[in-house]
């Protein structure tokens, strides 16, 4: 008699390949198969669940009644509460159709996971990667909510514990997000042609890559780079990535601040890459510039996994991956003079920024290796279901 894998339905909050996504992607491709059957509900086609489905998994596209930011505070408020009922209801057909065993929410803004795990009386794993200081009132709700229905809770950093700190300490469980390290020594990298004539010319790249939204900081990072020009004109400045559907007129109002300020052949906006990698390897800096602040920063630990010096705001996550003027710079968030001292210094000392670079490095291959992040995963998943008294979905 030998225990049978267990089925556990991932559920996502989107199908990009951002830095959630490209975790998912991740732990569902090095997930150990012969104890796990991975199947993932996301709430539209997209790059991972053509990716996904490509690695022969299944894949269901429903909406899991995503938690939208501007949601709560808007007039849509009420007939968006009452898509959440046929949400539930299509996750509890989804379980049932495949006998899952688990239900594991990969990011925390889905209520509708927890929900049709407790109907279907699954035991439900909560992964949160989002920080609530801006919704206090939702977080003293929200907290508890989720302490109660999961049976183990996935932080990717202390500061984003903190929503069920002192709540259901027990079940939580800190493991930051892992990263394929080979992706930036073992493959060969292509320089992008945006890039390559800056590179001719012997240009310092500064990059923020990532969605583009106002809460990201992209506005910031234009302003930086303004002053940056007026001391260095050495410097060339790159926005990798599209627009969150929603705010297209804010990447229009970025596009006229670079023009208003002619930084056009200064300032360059990629839209939307398939591979970031290339970006990022071929960047000398990467900063993130958001401006609430992050439960971890993905992209932090891919720049440091490719050996480049990370700038990156001094609240949140990041803190707690960056040992400040070691392996990597944070600068007071939301500040641009701050900021922009933070690149002018990084820029201006060749023999430092090869010293932080190296390691980040370092400092990435020790914390941040994705089987070391698949192997504590793995263990959630499996004390989750121990807990819950089964060990496997049947018997051979």
């Amino acid at each position: 008699m030998t225990a049978r894998p267990l089925k556990v339905l991932f559920v996502h909050s989107s199908s990009e390949m951002y830095g959630s996504d490209r975790c998912l992607y991740e732990l569902v491709r090095g997930i150990d198969k012969k104890r796990f059957v991975p199947i993932v509900v996301l709430p539209s086609g997209g790059a991972l669940s053509g990716m996904l489905r490509d690695m022969g998994i299944a894949v269901y596209l429903t909406d899991p009644w995503v938690m939208r930011k501007g949601t709560f505070r808007s007039a849509r408020l009420a007939p968006y509460m009452l898509k959440l009922p046929v949400s539930v209801l299509r996750l509890m057909r989804i379980i049932a159709r495949e006998s899952v065993s688990i239900v594991y929410s990969n990011t925390s803004v889905m209520i509708g996971p927890a929900l049709a795990a407790y109907i279907m009386r699954r035991p439900h794993i909560c992964h949160i990667r989002e920080l609530y200081e801006g919704y206090p009132g939702l977080s003293r709700l929200y907290g508890p909510f989720l302490c109660a229905s999961s049976k183990r809770i996935i932080a990717i950093s202390n500061a984003a514990a903190s929503l069920v700190d002192g709540r259901c300490r027990k079940k939580v469980e800190v493991v930051y997000d892992g990263i394929a390290l080979d992706r930036f020594i073992d493959a060969p990298r292509r320089v992008p042609d945006i890039v390559s004539e800056w590179r001719r010319q012997g240009r310092i790249i500064v990059s923020d890559i990532g969605r583009i939204s106002p809460i990201k900081g992209q506005e910031l990072f234009i302003e930086s780079a303004r002053e940056c020009m007026r001391h260095d004109r050495g410097l060339r400045f790159l926005i990798v990535g599209d627009v969150f559907k929603g705010n297209e007129q804010f990447l229009m109002r970025l596009r006229d601040t670079v023009r208003r300020y002619d930084l056009q052949d200064i300032v360059l906006f990629t839209g939307f890459v398939q591979d970031v990698d290339d970006f990022i390897a071929s960047s000398d800096i990467i900063v993130l510039s958001t401006l609430i602040p992050e439960g971890l920063g993905q992209i932090v630990m891919e720049g440091m996994a490719a050996g480049r010096v990370v700038i990156a705001p001094d609240k949140g996550g990041p803190t707690e991956l960056i040992r400040n003027g070691t392996d990597g710079i944070l600068y007071m968030a939301g500040d641009r003079d701050s900021l922009t001292k933070a690149i002018m210094d990084t820029a201006a000392d060749p023999v430092s920024r090869k010293a932080i670079g190296e390691q980040a490095r370092h400092t990435a291959e020790r914390r941040f290796g994705v089987q070391k992040n698949i192997a504590a995963v793995e263990k959630e998943i499996a004390d989750a279901a121990d807990q819950n008294g089964d060990r496997g979905a049947g018997s051979a």
